[in-house]
């Protein structure tokens, strides 16, 4: 008995449900028989493990398929979202470096300036870590970044104030790089000064 129609009930089946299982039928036709079950198979095992014997009366046997696939489903959502999460909270600390510059200061205060490529219009981002500058006494003492020539401070950079030990900074600034010398920060008290004394350098 190998015609679709008497293996399968067609009453009622949708007609794109009845081609896929006779896609499926003549598929198995044209595959024929499996093979003879090898003699060493054909009767049951003397012994099993216990471990081989799992028993789960809970679920039948069409159940326990389901849940199996929603379980790796979920698994792989999972890994997926968490690689998303990974990623997106990664990248807002990521900085792309194409030079770095190291500073030193008085005592044990210290800087790394982490430079970027510059953009389509020529602004070079910029990441600065300060480590152990002293905190400002006053809310109006800040801390400035310059562009140096021959030395002396000529172009500024950005403005920062610290806190605890370590303080990470951004800057943006549209100079070419190649006309300056150097950097150092300065420690100004008033919007309005000159270049204070140097801190970093």
């Amino acid at each position: 008995m190998t015609d679709f129609n008497d293996l399968v009930d067609t009453d009622g089946l949708d007609p794109r449900e009845e081609a896929r299982l006779r896609r499926a039928h003549d598929l198995l036709v044209q595959v024929g028989p499996p093979p003879d079950l090898p003699p060493a198979l054909e009767a049951p095992p003397t012994e099993m493990a216990e471990a081989e014997i799992i028993q789960f009366p809970l679920l039948p046997k069409r159940r326990w398929a389901i849940a199996a696939v929603a379980a790796a489903t979920l698994a792989l959502l999972t890994f997926i979202g968490g690689y998303f999460y990974g990623n997106s909270k990664s990248q807002p600390s990521s900085f792309s470096t194409t030079r770095v510059v190291a500073m030193h200061g008085a005592g044990q205060a210290d800087a790394v300036l982490k430079i970027s490529s510059p953009d389509s219009v020529g602004n070079w981002p910029m990441e600065m870590i300060v480590e152990r500058l002293p905190q400002q006494a006053s809310r109006t003492s800040y801390y400035e970044l310059w562009l140096t020539k021959n030395g002396k401070a000529v172009a500024p950079c950005g403005t920062f104030r610290v806190h605890g030990r370590k303080t990470t900074v951004r800057f943006s600034v549209p100079y070419n790089l190649k006309h300056y010398d150097g950097w150092i920060v300065t420690s100004q008290r008033s919007d309005d000064g000159p270049p204070g004394p140097t801190v970093l350098a």
